[in-house]
């Protein structure tokens, strides 16, 4: 009687098995849900469906801008995703991305990063906060050609490069911390308050300005109405509420000081 030869048999059954049950990705119950896993050409999971996706678990968040860098008066588009333990991200909803920032250059609101008036190039942060997690991402800041060009026709210092026309007052201007001022040319300015000021333009966001009786005085934005006096090395503060008198408050004195109206 001959032998069979059972063992190819059942290598070409095995294999055949292999085949069948390697190739299935996406599976289908009847009457159930639908349920799978879709990969790429590598095998790294792209995205899970059904019962599968229940067993991801969440690691962390990413954020995204539209732009990288913004210019003056630009905005831009705020996103977020949930990056998920099988390398997949998710998409969050706006209503669930918290966004912050400690810069005066940027507000963010409904989603969106806007700037106002951008006169150095600069990098900002803004943080994220959802899901239980926090990141952050940088965003440009770049005034461009524009606002270099327009400050230096103006002759005006980029401490002052904020500053807009007045409507119906021809030559003057409004600076959001400085006040109202006539822009006479040849960086001399009539001020409302301070009278006749000459300010050399500079490149920095504070101010130095030389008046005829105080001689050279600095300020800035998050300082004015004090004013430092640099002949005596005192400081001063400039009381509205006195005018239209000009009164100075000198805090090593303790008294006041009335400045002439030239």
């Amino acid at each position: 009687m001959k032998k069979l030869n059972c063992f190819p048999i059942i290598i070409i059954f095995f294999l055949s098995h292999m085949i069948i049950f390697g190739a299935i990705e996406n599976q289908g119950i009847i009457g159930g849900p639908f349920h799978g896993i879709s990969r790429d050409v590598s095998g790294q999971v792209l995205n899970q469906v059904g019962a599968f996706a229940e067993f991801t678990v969440p690691t962390g968040i990413v954020g995204e801008s539209g732009k990288n860098t913004l210019s003056s008066k630009d905005k831009t588009a705020l996103s977020a995703y949930l990056r998920l333990d099988d390398g997949t991200l998710t998409v969050l909803k706006s209503s669930e991305l918290e966004w912050s920032t400690t810069s005066t250059d940027i507000s963010i609101a409904n989603g969106f990063a806007e700037t106002t008036q951008v006169t150095e190039k600069a990098r900002v942060s803004i943080n994220l906060s959802a899901e239980g997690f926090t990141t952050r991402i940088f965003i440009r800041m770049d005034p461009g050609e524009a606002m270099a060009e327009a400050m230096a026709n103006s002759g005006l210092s980029r401490a002052l490069a904020q500053s807009t026309p007045v409507e119906g007052a021809n030559g003057w201007l409004s600076s959001p911390w400085f006040g109202k001022f006539y822009n006479a040319g040849n960086n001399w300015i009539m001020h409302q308050n301070h009278g006749w000021v000459y300010v050399p333009v500079t490149n920095t966001p504070d101010l130095w300005y030389w008046h005829p009786q105080q001689e050279w005085v600095w300020t800035g934005p998050q300082i004015h109405p004090h004013l430092f006096r640099n002949k005596d090395g005192t400081w001063l503060y400039f009381m509205k509420e006195a005018l239209p008198r000009k009164i100075l408050y000198n805090y090593e004195t303790r008294k006041f000081e009335e400045q002439s109206s030239q």
